[in-house]
């Protein structure tokens, strides 16, 4: 009989402590990496949950960009300087506990124009190009334009411009940089729309 037979052989021996002693050290093991594993997954869900916010979307407001359903994920920390452009989350006054979800048209010291026969949006007098819209800016609301964004605020619209309310309402009027919580940076539901959000 082989070496190789002989130690499996006495791994089976009933008689052998060697089975009881690798047993035990196999779960006092398994018992640390475990303890090891949850703790890691704590730290991590601890950070995850300070840095970044997952949310789901409620509403058509962002069409085409982010669908009723859509689960996305906000950057909360180190989102320092909102920019034009920026998909945010915002602390919505008049509903309680919960958030709106905006793109940044301007910011302050900006002037807004909305041409609203034409459907056409204008910052410091250029015209934005605009692809992520679903229709043209025809729905007005009760602000009048041209608007100055006054410094430490941001503008804001929905990319379902005729069915958001947004900037243009003096509902949400200008978005104060304190009630802005973070970027919009990521979806991961569903999944046939995985992937960055710009």
């Amino acid at each position: 009989m082989g070496p190789e037979e002989m130690d499996i052989e006495g791994l089976m021996d009933p008689n052998s402590d060697t089975l009881t002693k690798e047993q035990s050290y196999s779960l006092e093991s398994s018992l640390w990496s475990l303890f090891h594993m949850l703790l890691v997954a704590l730290l991590l869900a601890g950070v995850f949950m300070f840095f970044v916010r997952a949310s789901l979307v409620r509403g058509s407001s962002m069409e085409p960009t982010l669908w009723d359903g859509d689960c996305i994920l906000v950057q909360m920390m180190g989102y320092k300087e909102p920019l034009p452009g920026d998909i945010v989350a915002i602390k919505a006054k008049d509903r309680a506990g919960k958030h709106l979800v905006k793109r940044i048209i301007a910011t302050g010291g900006d002037t807004v124009q909305i041409d609203f026969e034409a459907g056409a949006v204008f910052v410091n007098g250029q015209r934005l190009e605009e692809p992520y819209v679903q229709e043209a800016t025809h729905l007005s609301g009760d602000i009048a334009f041209p608007v100055t964004v006054p410094e430490g605020c941001c503008f804001v619209l929905g990319d379902n411009r005729n069915h958001s309310q947004d900037s243009r309402s003096s509902v949400l009027g200008f978005v104060p940089r304190e009630d802005i919580e973070g970027k919009v940076f990521f979806r991961f539901a569903p999944l046939e729309r995985f992937g960055a959000i710009g």
